[in-house]
């Protein structure tokens, strides 16, 4: 399952999202996380950053709760 994280540079919340999900999938083999800057993103009208997507489908912005995401991960996987 693909998540994307949309960021850009300088935000230190973007790093420490992109960090919190990267140990998420250490422990989860099934997901791939693809970063992506926000001006190179194909989805227009994002304008708050980070910005996360499961499978092109907007989940949350801002900080990322570890519980929420692994129970859509789940319900979407089944």
């Amino acid at each position: 399952m693909n998540l994307t994280l949309v960021v850009t540079k300088n935000c230190t919340a973007c790093k420490r999202v992109e960090a919190q999900l990267k140990q998420l999938i250490s422990k989860k083999g099934n997901l791939n996380l693809i970063v992506t800057d926000i001006n190179n993103f194909k989805k227009r009208g994002i304008v708050i950053v980070p910005a996360l997507f499961i499978e092109d489908e907007l989940f949350c912005y801002g900080d990322v709760n570890e519980a929420k995401l692994i129970s859509k991960v789940a319900k979407l996987q089944h």
